[in-house]
């Protein structure tokens, strides 16, 4: 598909537009007066070994041992997962469960580093990679994982599974996701302001392992200082298929299908994934994150957060990974009101900070201090009167209205032939209810049940073929004595018979055994095709 060359031209002549959405102020421009920059290091990190969709980090290491910075702590577990590396030199001072920042329901195991202020490098990190061209496809995936590289947009997939489950699938675009769409967040401008160069360099690299071409940055529309950064490093760069263009800033424009629909004017399936359009996406921290890793030998181990809001001081920060939210915040003038509410995340799709003790993670792209004055006020929710409003701006294409007639209802048939699961969770529809019913959350509430439904009907499945299989092995079992007990019958009386008693127990025993063999290699290949669809449709959402 052919898109613009040039960000100057109008986007309404090439761009496409999207179903849904809602202009909103943005609130940006208060974090990014300031540069970037680095707070000082903290006492203590703190580390979850669940900073990722899948399954948790496993620790390599031990309570009281010494590391060094860019060190591994824990190692990717079997399945979807991604390692943990050290933010800096010191002692390992615990490994204990801690509640996830971001999802403060669940606990995960989290290691305590006590820094010594060395900043000592691990030697494997000091040994810079020389012509990255020179590296295979498959080496450069290697490298992204064993880096500990994650979806630093929110999503938080591990990108090497990701970038694998593309490679070698025929794709000719590489989307570098820019558009930051939720207010108060600027993480990703600032990176992309300051550190242009190295994002659109991590950006090629992916599109040579993936062996794609054209690359396409999307950024909002009104950031034009932004934009010269990105011409002259792409200048810089001299890479005529590099192209930077500007989208509508209509919320959620930076998620992946609306962004793919603004750019190309194609739909993903419900069921499907960019790649089968021929079509990557990544976010411009990812694109940072794989430069380092594959130049500097650097793992992930620090990210860009905003930290704005009712703070004194605000502004980006490039901190390390385990840095704790009291920490950020005192370092950025702190709180401007003791009874402000702390999100980490955006005012929409945020979550609220039980404990400010807890470090940072790899999704955390900002810390915002909400005041009293700021934050919509509980109003009493009234009966729903299908006005409508959420079915015009759901981004997803969705009906709200019936979605949350069937979660109320608990008709789980109902609310899955309605596709609750394509719900992205992005508010809009919450924003314009008239009747102030608090849509997502009953979303999220429904996802939940779906879940377990299935995990139920999983287990049920399982218990079902292990019941089967019993079943089997008894019959087999009482066969083989009936056998046993006419062939000693029959040698009593006749040899011959005998034998062919043996014979014909035998064939049948041989045929179960081939039917049982046929059924358990059906059903493994079900069971791995569903998790492959399974990982993916986490990242999508």
């Amino acid at each position: 598909m052919s898109l613009p060359a040039s960000m100057t031209h109008p986007p309404g002549a090439y761009l496409h537009g999207f179903h849904g959405g809602l202009k909103l102020r943005h609130y940006k421009q208060m974090s990014t007066r300031l540069g970037l920059a680095r707070p000082p290091l903290p006492a203590y990190l703190q580390l979850s070994l669940l900073q990722h969709v899948g399954v948790a980090a496993e620790p390599v290491v031990k309570v009281g041992q010494q590391v060094r910075k860019g060190e591994l702590l824990a190692t990717a577990a079997a399945g979807l997962s991604a390692a943990v590396h050290a933010p800096t030199s010191g002692r390992i001072d615990a490994i204990k469960e801690q509640a996830l920042l971001r999802k403060p329901t669940l606990a995960a195991a989290a290691i305590t580093l006590l820094p010594d202020g060395h900043d000592e490098w691990h030697p494997d990190c000091q040994r810079r990679i020389g012509n990255w061209r020179e590296f295979s496809a498959e080496n450069i995936l290697q490298r992204i994982s064993a880096a500990g590289i994650v979806g630093l947009g929110g999503a938080v997939f591990p990108t090497g599974s990701k970038l694998s489950s593309q490679w070698g699938m025929p794709a000719h675009t590489l989307i570098i996701n820019g558009a930051e769409c939720e207010p108060y967040i600027s993480c990703d401008e600032m990176l992309m302001r300051e550190h242009a160069g190295e994002v659109l360099l991590g950006a090629r690299i992916v599109a040579h392992a993936l062996g794609i071409d054209d690359i396409i940055v999307a950024i909002e529309d009104q950031l034009g200082a932004l934009a010269r950064a990105l011409e002259a490093a792409r200048a810089q760069l001299d890479d005529a298929q590099l192209r930077v263009v500007k989208v509508p800033a209509v919320y959620p424009e930076g998620g992946e299908r609306q962004l793919i629909k603004m750019l190309t004017g194609l739909e993903v399936p419900a069921d499907g994934f960019p790649q089968s359009l021929g079509l990557a996406c990544i976010n411009v921290g990812t694109a940072w994150a794989v430069k380092h890793a594959l130049i500097d030998r650097e793992p992930l181990i620090e990210r860009v957060i905003t930290v704005t809001g009712a703070v004194r001081e605000p502004r980006n920060w490039l901190a390390l990974l385990g840095t704790p939210i009291e920490h950020l915040i005192s370092h950025s003038g702190g709180l401007e009101q003791d009874n402000a509410r702390l999100v980490i995340g955006g005012p929409i799709m945020g979550e609220q900070v039980l404990d400010r003790a807890l470090g940072i993670d790899k999704g955390s792209n900002c810390l915002l201090a909400l005041a009293p004055d700021r934050l919509r006020q509980p109003e009493q929710s009234m009966p729903c009167i299908n006005c409508g409003e959420c079915v015009r701006v759901c981004p997803a294409m969705l009906l709200p209205q019936l979605l949350y007639h069937g979660v109320r209802k608990g008709d789980l048939g109902l609310t899955a032939e309605l596709k609750l699961p394509d719900c992205i969770e992005c508010g809009c529809c919450d924003l314009v209810c008239p009747s102030h019913i608090p849509l997502t959350d009953h979303f999220r509430a429904g996802k939940q049940l779906l879940a377990q439904q299935r995990q139920q009907q999983a287990r049920a499945d399982k218990s079902a073929r292990r019941h089967a299989a019993r079943e089997d092995r008894l019959q087999q079992a009482a066969e083989q004595r009936a056998a046993k007990a006419a062939a000693r019958q029959a040698r009593a009386s006749d040899p011959a018979q005998a034998q062919a008693v043996i014979a014909a127990a035998l064939a049948r025993a041989r045929q179960r055994q081939q039917e049982r063999d046929g059924s358990s290699g059906s059903q493994a290949g079900d069971s791995q095709a569903g998790d492959v669809h399974s990982e993916q449709d986490s990242e999508a959402s």
